[in-house]
């Protein structure tokens, strides 16, 4: 069956399937097509396009979900993205100045010993809007594991090439994740930081924490 597409303007090759779908989601769907002023046919395609181009990538369809859960979340923070190397480079020159301050002998004693509480504070920074950030995604995601499960999916979309995660006991959890080659000890305190803060929020704490080059290993367990 060949038919125009007057909603794209081109005209496209179309076959007539049947697909089975569950009834609640046929329904949801109806509902966002009328709301949007679109036919179900036009809806049903693009969804099916977007599916294709997930799978052809190796992706599996859920992944998005719960990328646009996180997504959803992270946008109400005016989120940027930002290369890795950018704030390894900042944070690298930042600790450097501060460490040469904090020991010359020709600079007065305050401005050392500020030096050094200014050093201290900037990781203090990144614990503290890993709390924020944690605290917006529990909104979304009840339990660390759930949100750990998602994020392990949902790696290669993040600074990350890959995240495993496991379960030593009720209450503790290993967190492994691999970053891009090059990675800095900088760029893994920053991380380790922003995260001590964000699983607070969900009443964990960092207890062990390993990293070499690229790798990073840190042992999660719930406070009691």
């Amino acid at each position: 069956m060949t038919k125009d597409n007057t909603e794209q303007g081109t005209e496209e090759t179309y076959s007539r399937t049947t697909i089975m779908v569950p009834k609640n989601i046929a329904s949801d769907l109806s509902r966002a097509a009328k709301s949007r002023g679109r036919t179900l046919f036009h809806v049903a395609g693009e969804g099916l396009r977007l599916t294709t181009e997930l799978i052809k990538d190796g992706f599996e369809p859920s992944d998005l979900v719960y990328f646009w859960r996180l997504y959803k979340v992270l946008s109400s923070m005016d989120v940027i993205p930002m290369p890795m190397k950018l704030i390894e480079e900042v944070c690298s020159y930042m600790t450097s100045l501060l460490v040469d301050f904090s020991r010359n002998n020709d600079i007065p004693s305050n401005i050392r010993e500020s030096a050094s509480k200014a050093l201290s504070e900037l990781w203090n920074i990144y614990e503290k809007y890993g709390h924020q950030v944690g605290t917006l995604v529990g909104m979304e995601f009840e339990d660390l594991e759930g949100l750990l499960e998602a994020i392990s999916r949902i790696s290669r979309l993040l600074a990350v090439r890959h995240v495993e995660v496991k379960k030593l006991g009720p209450n503790t959890i290993e967190l492994m994740a691999i970053g891009p080659s090059g990675a800095t000890d900088i760029g893994n305190k920053a991380l380790t930081s922003f995260i001590r803060g964000f699983v607070a929020q969900y009443d964990y704490e960092v207890v062990s924490e390993e990293a070499k080059a690229n790798v990073l290993r840190i042992v999660l367990q719930k406070k009691t």
